[in-house]
C-alpha cells in the first residue's frame, strides 16, 4: 500500500523521562538507530519515497532541527523528516505510527501486508499504526494486538534495544553495503560475530580489543586499547570508550574512557563518564525486578540512564541499578537514588546548579571534545530544558 507521508506520534513521553525532556521520542536511540531512521530504513527497503513528519513538543520542534545528526544522513542516504508540534500542514495518503510501536522491520512489513485504510492497530489505550486516506478519512474500525513488540517507558528500549539491532541490522547491512565502511580496524581487534553484526561505519576499533555482535559503532566513534564491547553496544557518533559495555546507548559526543562498566545504560548526549572506576549496577543482590521511577518494568536486569550534558566525575563512582541522573547534572560517590536535572550531587547530598553553569559546564565541554563544538542551538534547548524541569516533575 502506497502512502505519502509517516507520521510519527509520542505516546506517554512521560515514561521516558528524564531524557524526553531533551529529546523527541522519536529520536531516541533503540536498535543502533534513532527511531525514526529505522522507519527510514523501512522506507528505503520497499522503495517508498515518503515524507516522515515527527509530532513533538513545540520547544523540541523549535530548537531539534539543528542539533540532531544521524548516521543515515552521515551515510549520504535520502530520506525527508520534519519536527512538527501539530498535523496542520500534513496532507495525502498518511500512516500514523505511535512511538509504543518497537520499530521492527520483518514486524513493520508483516502488519502492512495487511493493512488496510481506516483500520487502526492497538493494544489497550496505546495506538500502534493507522492509515487514513488523502482525504483524511480516519479510523472506522479497531483492532487489539498486544502481541506485537511494544515499548512502555525507557526500560522498554533497554530490553529491546539488542534484538532490534540483530533483526534490523540486514536492512541496514543491504542499503549500505557492507558491514565496515571506512573504519579502521586494528589487526589485533577480535571481532566476533557469532551472536550478530558488528558494524562499524567511519570508526577506528584499536588493538587488543573484544568486540561482541550485535553491535553498532557509528561515524567518529573509537574503541580503546583492551576494551570489552558486548552484545548491545550503540556508540551512535564521536563517541569513546574503554573497559566493559553491554547492551547500552551512547548518544553523540558522549564519553567512557576509563576502565570500568557500563551495563544495560542509556546515555544522552554531551555525557562525561570520567574517573577510574566509575560504574553503573545492573542487577540487584537480591536478583529482584528493578523498579524505574516506582513502576515495575519486569527487568531484573537494568543499569543507568544518563540524561544530556551530565558529568559523571570523580573516581569510583557508582551509580544503582534502575536510577536516573538528570540533564546537566554533576555526580560523585555513591548516587542511591534518582537525581533531579540540573543538580550538583556527592552522594546522595544534592544541590540545585544555576542555568548560566550548565551552560558554560556543555561550552567547555564541546570546546574540548572539538568534534562538534559549541552549538547556540543546543544552549538554546539547555536553557528551554532546565525552565521545563523546573514545571514538569517526573511522573
Amino acid at each position: 500500500m502506497q502512502f505519502d507521508n509517516v507520521v510519527i506520534i509520542e505516546d506517554n513521553y512521560r515514561n521516558y523521562y528524564p531524557l524526553s525532556i531533551s529529546t523527541p521520542l522519536s529520536d531516541l536511540i533503540i536498535g543502533g538507530l534513532r527511531y525514526y531512521e529505522h522507519i527510514a530504513l523501512w522506507l528505503m527497503s520497499l522503495g517508498y519515497d515518503a515524507n516522515i513528519y515527527v509530532i513533538t513538543r513545540d520547544y523540541l520542534a523549535r530548537y531539534w532541527r539543528g542539533i540532531a545528526d544521524s548516521i543515515l544522513s552521515r551515510l549520504n542516504l535520502k530520506y525527508s523528516v520534519k519536527y512538527v508540534h501539530n498535523t496542520e500542514d500534513i496532507s495525502g495518503a498518511t500512516l500514523w505510527i505511535g512511538t509504543s510501536l518497537i520499530p521492527q522491520i520483518d514486524v513493520l512489513n508483516k502488519l502492512m501486508s495487511n493493512a488496510r485504510t481506516g483500520v487502526e492497530i492497538k493494544c489497550g489505550d496505546k495506538a500502534l499504526l493507522s492509515i487514513t486516506n488523502e482525504r483524511g478519512v480516519g479510523v472506522k474500525d479497531t483492532i487489539n494486538n498486544c502481541d506485537l513488540p511494544i515499548s512502555s517507558g525507557i526500560w522498554s528500549i533497554i530490553k529491546w534495544n539488542t534484538e532490534l539491532l540483530r533483526s534490523n541490522s540486514k536492512y541496514l547491512v543491504k542499503i549500505i553495503g557492507d558491514k565496515a565502511v571506512n573504519s579502521d580496524i586494528s589487526g589485533n581487534a577480535i571481532i566476533d560475530e557469532r551472536a550478530g553484526s558488528v558494524i562499524a561505519i567511519n570508526a577506528i576499533i584499536e588493538p587488543l580489543t573484544y568486540i561482541k555482535g550485535p553491535s553498532l559503532l557509528g561515524p567518529g566513534s573509537r574503541v580503546l586499547p583492551h576494551a570489552y564491547v558486548r552484545e548491545g553496544t550503540v556508540l551512535y557518533m564521536n563517541n569513546a570508550v574503554g573497559g566493559e559495555v553491554k547492551n547500552s546507548i551512547m548518544d553523540m559526543h558522549s564519553l567512557k574512557e576509563h576502565f570500568s562498566y557500563l551495563g544495560d545504560s542509556y546515555v544522552g548526549r554531551w555525557v562525561n563518564i570520567g574517573g577510574a572506576g566509575s560504574v553503573t549496577s545492573n542487577l540487584k543482590n537480591t536478583i529482584g525486578i528493578i523498579r524505574y521511577m516506582g513502576i515495575d518494568t519486569g527487568m531484573i536486569k537494568l543499569g543507568s540512564i544518563i540524561g544530556d550534558w551530565v558529568k559523571v566525575g570523580g573516581i569510583n563512582t557508582s551509580i544503582m541499578s534502575g536510577k536516573y541522573v538528570g540533564q546537566g547534572s554533576s555526580v560523585l560517590g555513591l548516587i542511591r537514588r534518582d537525581v533531579p536535572p540540573f543538580s550538583m550531587c556527592i552522594n546522595d547530598n544534592c544541590k540545585t546548579l544555576i542555568i548560566e553553569k550548565a551552560v558554560e559546564i556543555y561550552r567547555r565541554f564541546a570546546e574540548l571534545r572539538r568534534t562538534g563544538g559549541f552549538n547556540e542551538d543546543e544552549a538554546a534547548l539547555i536553557k528551554a530544558v532546565y525552565e521545563v524541569s523546573l514545571h514538569e516533575p517526573p511522573p
